[in-house]
């Protein structure tokens, strides 16, 4: 067992449902449940230091904020108090070999706190399919309530892999019913519009009255910035190959 260090840091409510989302594809699962934790207050109740989680490229060390202060990757785990819901993320994503360790410390903590029900926020891509949100897991009765939001079930995800998937499996041995709902994007990069589309069906489900106003601003400058970026590699194209005023279809260029 590699080192690991547990943090207290308020007493908890509990809950019987946790969301938990990671850094991983399109970023969406982290940048879901970083949102919920800024527009609904939610309050953090402990924190998961591991020797297993490092920066890209396997490296160690800190990070620094704007006013200096250093701060170790980590699990953080947050409470939200109407409704009762805990929430679950990361930094960043552990050495493979430590992912179940992480894991089952994750859903030892959440097990203790009384959760009976995992909602794991992921993130596919598949650019036909982008804007929806996959619903699929062993509890039928969030399922169904997701299916009557704006999720889809389809039969496009085959692995689930990371800290996601480590957390899906212990949760399975420790019988605790789970649901994966996968934002779907049109690329591997961040994709905020992927998340609000999983945040919109929490939001129908849960009732969390969430106001989007920030993510939408987000959405407009990525979006802005990424048509300023085609619109170069466009201009490069027609100089590198001689076309004069001749438009190249936007769509052949979109990653």
């Amino acid at each position: 067992m590699g080192w690991m260090k547990i943090i207290e840091l308020s007493k908890p409510l509990g809950a019987e449902i946790a969301i938990i989302g990671f850094p991983g594809v399109a970023n969406v699962g982290e940048q879901v449940i970083t949102y919920l934790v800024r527009e609904k207050n939610a309050i953090p109740i402990a924190r998961i230091y591991s020797e297993y989680l490092v920066f890209p490229n396997n490296m160690v060390g800190i990070s620094v904020t704007e006013d200096g202060k250093f701060l170790l990757p980590s699990v953080s785990i947050f409470q939200l108090r109407d409704p009762p819901l805990l929430l679950v993320t990361s930094d960043v994503q552990p050495l493979a070999w430590g992912a179940m360790e992480i894991a089952n410390e994750i859903m030892r903590i959440l097990s203790g706190l009384g959760v009976r029900r995992v909602i794991v926020i992921t993130g596919f891509v598949e650019e036909s399919a982008a804007g929806k949100v996959i619903a699929f897991g062993t509890d039928n009765e969030l399922l169904d309530a997701f299916l009557k939001a704006n999720a889809v079930k389809e039969d496009l995800i085959k692995v689930v892999v990371g800290l996601a998937g480590s957390v899906l499996g212990m949760a399975k041995i420790r019988g605790i019913k789970s649901l994966v709902l996968s934002g779907v994007s049109p690329d591997y990069s961040p994709d905020p519009r992927a998340a609000k589309s999983v945040l919109l069906s929490l939001d129908a489900v849960f009732s969390l009255g969430l106001d989007f106003e920030s993510l939408d601003r987000q959405i407009e400058e990525i979006d802005k910035i990424k048509s300023e970026i085609l619109k170069e590699i466009e201009r490069r194209l027609r100089e590198e190959q001689g076309f004069q005023g001749e438009e190249i279809g936007s769509a052949e260029y979109v990653g």
